[in-house]
Parts: structure tokens; sequence; C-alpha cells
């Protein structure tokens, strides 16, 4: 057993100290993670013509060590397998025995049902999973989900006040238009989607209603919510109430602090709209201040 601690002037050099004491001192202070409000966060971005992504600025610590990207920094996903799907991970590293952090990948094993590589959360923290389809040769966006924020990859938090939400709509958004394409053709139908939209800043009280101009609510309507930039998971980050004339969004963020929400609810109508009033994808949008571009 033993004791340390520090910092003291030094007499007569009667006070040394290493880079892993110094870097204790903020052990407690900051947890393993991505920094949110710096740079891109460290988000994966995928070009779309190559096996290549682009990892955004940003800054991490993993076991008090910190690691700075400050320009987008390209990986080469590996050559997808002939026949076989798989997973692979981008993931920050932290190396010990040669004292670096790197910025890299690992692979999970091809098969027809592919599992994703293991994650050794104590030296490693997952940026995006990908999937990599047999004999792929680019890697889309939709092909590329977001781990930041999750157990496999933390946001740095205590010295945190806001989020930063660049590039978090990209995977969504690609999703959907994969989705909306797919619905039409299955059912073959002529199918249009209605989109409303609602952004608050939270201010006293975290209820919010589903009150927009021309929404009615139904159980098959798709509700996303983001809190800061970040997607909401429906019963852990907020709860839906349909029970009263007026259903409501409930989330787990503070009430005050300036926190912001934006709902987002897509209603599929199978039909034409009606002629001169709506457009294919319409987009009902209602906020407390301006939804910013």
């Amino acid at each position: 057993m033993s004791i340390t601690y520090g910092y003291f002037n030094s007499v007569n050099g009667d006070r040394k100290y290493n880079a892993d004491q110094m870097s204790q001192y903020f052990k407690g202070l900051i947890s393993n993670g991505v920094f949110a409000n710096i740079g891109g966060a460290m988000a994966v971005i995928a070009d779309g013509q190559s096996m290549t992504v682009n990892v955004s600025t940003g800054r991490a610590v993993i076991d008090c060590k910190w690691i700075e990207n400050d320009a987008a920094y390209p990986i080469t996903i590996n050559q997808a397998h002939a026949t076989l799907p798989r997973y692979t991970a981008v993931v920050v590293q932290l190396d010990a025995v040669n004292r670096l952090i790197r910025i890299t990948t690992k692979d999970g094993t091809p098969a027809s049902t592919p599992a994703q590589p293991t994650i050794d959360t104590s030296i490693e923290l997952c940026l995006a999973m990908i999937l990599v389809p047999a004999g792929s040769s680019t890697i889309i966006q939709s092909r590329v989900t977001d781990k930041r924020g999750t157990s496999l990859c933390l946001w740095v938090t205590g010295l945190i006040t806001q989020l930063n939400s660049n590039q978090l709509f990209l995977q969504w958004q690609e999703q959907f238009d994969i989705w909306f394409a797919g619905l039409t053709q299955d059912l073959n139908v002529n199918t249009y989607v209605r989109r409303f939209q609602k952004r608050v800043v939270l201010s006293g009280s975290n209820v919010i209603a589903l009150d927009m101009t021309g929404y009615t609510y139904e159980a098959t309507d798709i509700i996303n919510v983001y809190v800061n930039g970040l997607f909401a998971v429906a019963g852990t980050d907020f709860t839906l109430d349909t029970s009263g004339a007026t259903p409501t969004v409930t989330t787990n963020a503070t009430a005050s602090g300036g926190n912001v929400v934006v709902i987002d609810v897509m209603k599929s109508i199978v039909g034409f709209p009606a002629l001169g009033t709506e457009s294919l994808n319409t987009l009902t949008t209602e906020s407390d201040v301006p939804i910013e571009a």
C-alpha cells in the first residue's frame, strides 16, 4: 500500500513528477470518452466514393491520456470479403507499450451473419461500427453506425455543458431515404410522407406537447427525438404519452439550462396529396426559437 500526492515545488530536487503522475491529476474529473463540444467530436464520415472514411476533428481521453485530432483524418477500410459481409470498427486505441494513442480499425470475422468485433473498453473507444457488404468497393454513410454516446464510447462528462450536434443527422437522413424508397416499392402503391418538426429550448419543464399545426397522432407514426443533437432512445431517454387529447413527449433532459429538444415526426400516407395543398414530402415546422440551418 502506498500514498501519492502532489504537486509541490521542489527543494533541491526532492519533488520530481513523471508523466503518469501528471495525467492522474485528471482522474475522477474526466471520464474515458470523446469530448462532445470540441471540433467535430470525432464523427466518422464516409466519403461515399471509396473504402475511405474520415474521422472529424476532436479530442478524446483514455485512462487519463489524451489524443487530439486537428484535421479530418482519413482511414481506409480493409478490402471486403468476396462472398461474406463483415463489421469493421473505427476505434481510438491506447497503446501503453509504445506510448501512443492511435485512430485505427478492427475487423470482425466475415460470415453470413457477421458479429461485430470485440471492443476492449479499458483501452479502446469505438467511434463507429461499419457494415462492409460482400464484394463492396465503397462505404456509404447508412452503413456507418455512430457508437459515440454508447457504452462503447462515452461522452466526456463532468466538465462539459454543451453538445456539438454537427453531422449527427447524416446517417439518419440516408437511412430514411432508403426506408422510404423500399416502402413504396414493396407496397406497390403511391405513398407520400408528411413530416412535422418541433424545436424547444427547455425552460422549466421537460414535457413537450405534440401540437404542431395540422398534426394528428397515429400509432403508426415514426417519432424521433433529439436532445442537444443526440438521438434519444424511446423508453430510456424519453417517454411518449398518448392518453390525453394532445400527445406529449417527456425527456430525461434537465428542464432548465438551455437543453434543446427537436421532435421529428414522420407520417406515411397512402395515395396522392390533395392537388395544390402539399408536395410528396412535406414538412410542417414549429419551434419556440427558429430552427437552425
